[in-house]
């Protein structure tokens, strides 16, 4: 019986997402697009059109949300799969990119409350910084394995404020787990596994800041009977200890009555039905369409009002839909 710490359990269940995703999700219809471009502008191309030509391939919801993005080749063979994940409320909750051999590439969990995110945030963001964390994100990178290499934390301007490095050894078992915070790189946690096949030991150091030893633990393998609150048979992929770890993040939470501070992002932005967020650099509405281009980029597009929940400019002000359509 092998004994997995709540780190390799969230790997194991992130690994299954691909397997998870899509089993209670309708498929409404589907469209074609000749580039990534045309699905932002919403311009399809004619399903007889895809003959010798590379292209995208959506598929749609019956909330009119993309649900799997494929791209093709021109011998239609798959080469990337971008699936989205909702919520209860329809709202994007996660978005995993797939390589040609349908392994998992990265994965994206969007909100504030993403228990990872969480106790980053508690660790080493002080009390007093008040900042609001709405609209951030998490990002596990797996490369195609069934293992976490690197988990990244960016904030609603999609700046990058922290990231976790984990190393493993040569029987795939974690042997290193870092914390820094970003930019300036600096470590500020850091944790040593030792994992004793013959018996049945688990050892964990704990280094704090300055590099010293916070803690040291070793933990033997319980007997089967007291290891677990629920009686055998177990089935499912989640271990009783996992409900334990999130119930005691959720209950730490810091909360304060003092106001947050909402960054000024360096774009407009713009915000789809489906919870999806847009840098844009906004233009204006006409003909039922709003007209923007994206960073970088001259070309102005335009998109239908149906899609769009709203648009922001760079300090947060509302520009739809409370700008009067002509």
């Amino acid at each position: 019986m092998k004994i997995y710490s709540p780190f390799h359990k969230l790997i194991i269940i992130l690994s299954y997402c691909s397997l998870i995703i899509g089993q209670d999700t309708e498929t409404a219809f589907v469209k074609y697009y000749k580039s990534n471009r045309d699905f932002i502008a919403d311009v399809p191309m004619f399903a007889t059109d895809r003959r010798g030509q590379s292209h995208l391939e959506v598929t749609f919801n019956e909330k009119k949300h993309p649900v799997l993005k494929r791209w093709l080749n021109e011998r239609h063979e798959l080469i990337k799969e971008e699936m989205f994940v909702y919520n209860e409320e329809k709202a994007l909750k996660k978005r995993l990119y797939l390589n040609r051999n349908r392994r998992t590439e990265k994965i994206i969990h969007y909100g504030e409350q993403e228990p990872w995110s969480v106790e980053f945030r508690k660790y080493s963001i002080p009390e007093s910084d008040i900042v609001s964390y709405l609209g951030q994100q998490t990002e596990f990178i797996l490369n195609g394995t069934d293992k976490i290499s690197q988990i990244n934390f960016r904030n609603i301007n999609y700046i990058e404020y922290g990231t976790i490095h984990l190393s493993y050894n040569h029987l795939g078992f974690l042997q290193e787990e870092e914390w820094r915070t970003l930019p300036n790189e600096k470590s500020i946690r850091k944790f040593v596994y030792n994992f004793d096949i013959m018996n049945n030991v688990h050892q964990i150091w704990e280094f704090g800041q300055s590099g010293n030893e916070v803690s040291h633990v070793a933990l033997s393998m319980a007997p089967e009977d007291k290891l677990y609150t629920t009686p055998p048979p177990r089935t499912g992929n989640e271990l009783d200890e996992v409900d334990i770890i999130i119930k005691e993040l959720k209950s730490k939470r810091v909360i304060t009555s003092m106001p947050a501070i909402i960054p000024k992002t360096e774009w407009d932005r713009l915000k789809l039905t489906n919870n999806e967020v847009m840098d844009i650099v906004f233009v204006g509405i006409k003909n039922n369409r709003i007209r923007f281009s994206l960073p970088q980029s001259k070309e102005v597009l335009s998109m239908s009002l149906d899609r769009i929940s709203l648009v922001t400019n760079t300090f947060g002000e509302l520009i739809y839909p409370s700008v009067a359509t002509p």
